[in-house]
């Protein structure tokens, strides 16, 4: 106290406080505990040090949410300790300002033993599923699909590289709002095969994406899949640009930059922008937030998730009118947890954080950009703009800038005998036997997984078999191994069976014929007809499939060599 005082009294003789001043301060109870100083984002601020040196900086954070989003994440991981998943990060963002608001580098700066001092905002990690909603809004505006649109989801191998889904199925054909939704890989890695691994490329650097530092070509299509890295800043501002109807703006943290709104980069038309966020509105959230709608104060959030391969990193990411939330969740050593996942991992803590956030009146949803979407009739079936043969067209939108999409490729008129229900052509045809009928003709491979499902279409009828222009048999012959034969393979000196070489021949040369062995797919062939497996012991069952459903069956017998 005496010290204190003495210190009061200096300060009243050199004039730096009055007397009113003087006694008041006199009054004062003197602490008994040295209080810590307040610190609140630290990694921002050291990152500011860095780059801007001492002095004054006014940031565009704001003070009540940056401490509740940093009370938020360092609970959450709290909670994840047990599981062995030790860091977490944050970003929140003004959708319309593009102004930081939090800024959440780690759970804990201090904890040095678990690295808290790494910046989990600007560190890069694998993107796992987190692009997919950019490449489904490009292949809108270049005519490739709409949310209605039906994808591929089959064995599909480019190269050596073979994609699968994370619940190892396939589908067959699948909507592309539920391929997003449910984040499906194959129809994602074909989709980005038809667009483009090099203009997804030139987006992703163009809207902001910094990590991008290879060429195009050397992350190939697991580019889609989290074969390159990004960071939770760029997330943010990838996500962002979607909520602004596809303008790609930078961020602001410093208030002298926030009163300057740049218009970015025009990269995604507004209605293929609306059209993605309204797909991502219907991904389904986890745990209680899945009944989000059935309260009066919810409020709807696009988003979507990411899982990097060995469960490295779980990102989630959430766009709204007024807010754009980003979050990291993992272990910076980069060691790989069973329990993390985009959803299970990050998806409650983005909720936390979204729903802490203060939110205006009538700004639920982005309104729909009418001048920036057309109608169009869609195929029922295939929701491809409906042609001559589609039956009882469903109203749809497409992006009005957008390439048109093709007429439905896959309803087609044929001639069916009215009689035998046999397909004909004008080489068999009777006249006025035969009528014209519309059917759902879908490439067989895809087939096969719908029957497998029980949901394929109406069979398309076999054509009249005493049609010349069927004479010859079927131009799909296996000519290896011959029906029914019993196959004694050697052994290696490891005593595994030696591969067995199966053989095919088309007539038609330059036909890619697709090969089943025992249901499972090996690939397909176009020139020469032949694949080397490895089988065991016992009872198997060859299928080829041609493009025009032509099939070949076969079934053999695999022996050990000295039996």
């Amino acid at each position: 106290r005496r010290k204190r005082d003495r210190l009061l009294h200096r300060l009243l003789q050199t004039g730096a406080i009055d007397s009113s001043t003087y006694h008041l301060a006199l009054l004062e109870p003197v602490p008994t505990r040295v209080l810590a100083f307040p610190v609140l984002a630290p990694h921002l601020s050291r990152m500011l040090h860095q780059r801007h040196g001492s002095g004054s900086i006014r940031t565009t954070l704001k003070r009540d949410i940056q401490q509740h989003a940093e009370l938020l994440v360092r609970q959450y991981s709290e909670r994840l300790r047990n599981l062995g998943i030790h860091n977490s990060a944050a970003l929140i963002v003004e959708t319309r300002s593009g102004r930081i608001r939090a800024w959440v580098g780690s759970q804990d700066f201090f904890d040095r033993a678990r690295h808290g001092q790494v910046d989990g905002v600007l560190a890069p990690r694998s993107s796992g599923s987190i692009l997919k909603p950019h490449l489904y809004a490009l292949a809108m505006d270049n005519g490739l699909l709409l949310p209605q649109t039906r994808l591929f989801d089959i064995p599909s191998a480019f190269g050596t590289f073979m994609p699968s889904n994370a619940d190892e199925k396939f589908r067959g054909l699948v909507r592309a709002d539920d391929a997003l939704i449910h984040s499906l890989n194959i129809p994602a890695v074909r989709l980005l095969h038809e667009y483009g691994v090099v203009p997804f490329a030139h987006f992703l650097r163009q809207a902001g994406i910094q990590t991008l530092q290879r060429e195009a070509d050397d992350y190939g299509l697991s580019l889609i899949l989290g074969g390159a890295e990004v960071r939770l800043y760029d997330l943010a501002v990838l996500y962002r640009g979607l909520g602004l109807g596809g303008r790609f703006a930078p961020l602001h943290v410093l208030a002298e930059d926030s009163t300057q709104h740049a218009d970015g980069r025009q990269l995604i038309s507004p209605g293929a922008s609306w059209l993605t966020l309204n797909v991502l509105r219907k991904v389904v959230r986890p745990g209680p937030e899945q009944f989000w709608f059935r309260f009066d104060n919810a409020r709807p959030l696009a988003w979507k998730t990411g899982t990097s391969y060995g469960h490295r990193d779980a990102w989630a990411v959430g766009v709204s009118p007024e807010w754009t939330v980003a979050v990291w969740v993992g272990n910076f050593s980069g060691s790989g947890n069973a329990n993390l996942g985009g959803a299970t991992g990050a998806g409650p803590l983005l909720f936390e954080l979204f729903n802490s956030l203060p939110h205006a009146a009538g700004a639920e949803w982005f309104p729909r950009p009418e001048r920036e979407l057309v109608p169009v009739d869609l195929c029922p079936d295939s929701g491809y703009p409906a042609g001559p043969a589609c039956p009882d067209p469903v109203p749809g939108s497409a992006p009005a800038w957008a390439r048109p999409l093709p007429l439905c490729p896959f309803h087609k008129t044929l001639f069916v005998d009215k009689n035998s229900g046999e397909q004909v052509c004008s080489l068999c045809w009777k006249a006025g036997e035969y009528e014209a009928r519309p059917f759902f003709v879908l490439p067989p491979q895809v087939l096969n997984y719908l029957r497998l499902s029980g949901s394929a279409p109406p069979a398309v009828p076999p054509h009249r078999a005493s049609c010349p222009a069927k004479q010859g048999g079927s131009p799909l012959q296996i000519t290896y191994p011959g029906p029914g034969s019993k196959i004694w393979l050697p052994r290696e000196v490891t005593g595994t069976l030696q591969k067995l070489t199966l053989r095919a021949a088309h007539r038609q040369p330059g036909r890619r014929v697709f090969w089943y062995l025992d249901n499972r797919y090996l690939g397909s062939t176009t020139q020469e007809h032949i694949r080397a497996v490895a089988l065991d012991e016992g009872r198997h069952e060859l299928v080829l499939v041609d493009e025009s459903g032509e099939q070949a069956r076969r079934i053999f017998f695999i022996k050990r060599s000295e039996e």
